[in-house]
């Protein structure tokens, strides 16, 4: 089953680009001679937009998508602002099942991390740190007990291998 906070990211990504727009209007507007320029003179919906684009800067809004189909788990996440000046390589990830270790959740001030340990083939253990601050409570407890069974099965595996 694939899991996702699509619905959120779209949202988020639609408040954005409506700000930016109240931005450009609001500077564009306080541009024309008149009385239309007047009510554009302090530029409030502009500083106000600009505080909420921070405020979206600051919580750090993140797409994020996970896939455990057949052998490999596909993992993509991408964030709000700067999503489209990251290369596919930090937004993408792809690994076989086999090398999954260890899993946990960190739950910070306002923020859930997930950390997946991977075992690669020459020992060495690398971590992937994913922000699932904005994935629904359901759907994030699924993720994190198909990885646990996926750890399950690592570890019988790797017993009857011995």
């Amino acid at each position: 089953m694939a899991v996702s906070n699509k619905g959120y990211f779209l949202f988020f990504r639609g408040l954005l680009i409506f700000l930016v727009f109240v931005v450009i209007a609001d500077l564009l507007l306080s541009q024309i001679p008149g009385t239309l320029s007047t009510y554009f003179e302090d530029h409030i919906p502009a500083i106000t937009s600009g505080c909420i684009i921070l405020l979206l800067f600051g919580i750090r809004v993140n797409y994020f998508s996970y896939e455990d189909e057949y052998e490999i788990i596909h993992i993509r996440s991408q964030s709000l602002i700067f999503g489209r000046f990251e290369s596919m390589s930090q937004t993408r990830y792809e690994f076989p099942k086999r090398t999954v270790e260890h899993v946990e959740v960190r739950k910070l001030l306002f923020q859930r991390q997930l950390i997946i340990h991977l075992r690669t083939q020459q020992g060495e253990k690398k971590i992937r740190k994913f922000d699932l601050s904005f994935v629904p409570l359901k759907k994030l407890n699924y993720v994190f007990d198909s990885l646990q069974k996926i750890i399950h099965q690592n570890k019988a595996y790797s017993d009857t291998a011995l």
